[in-house]
């Protein structure tokens, strides 16, 4: 049983299916907040990273997650040395908000 039952709905894994292997997880951490937005959080193993997996599951969840009611912004967080990171947030359209004590934080907007 998750301790955060009400971020099921809005989380799932990446699955290689060539290699029938869980190779990461993506997801927001909950539903819209009060204002509307919701925060992506991804990991992928280090064996598969590189290869745009990352990219290609944060493109489809800000796709699939501005069309949700109640969803106005999409918002992501990274260290500033986390380069990887930043070319999947860059990739999936977030542009940077700020950047506070080393961590760039992200964001797009509902049209």
């Amino acid at each position: 049983m998750s301790q955060y039952p009400e971020e099921n709905e809005w989380e799932g894994i990446i699955i290689h299916t060539d290699d029938n292997i869980i190779i990461g997880d993506m997801g927001f951490k909950g539903g819209p907040d009060e204002n509307g937005e919701m925060d992506l959080g991804y990991s992928i193993l280090p064996s598969y990273q590189g290869n745009g997996y990352a990219t290609e599951m944060a493109i489809a969840m800000i796709e699939w997650g501005l069309k949700q009611p109640k969803v106005k912004r999409i918002t992501a967080s990274c260290s500033n040395e986390n380069y990887a990171s930043i070319r999947v947030l860059e990739k999936a359209g977030l542009k940077q908000i700020y950047n506070e004590a080393n961590e760039i934080y992200w964001g797009i907007d509902n049209m």
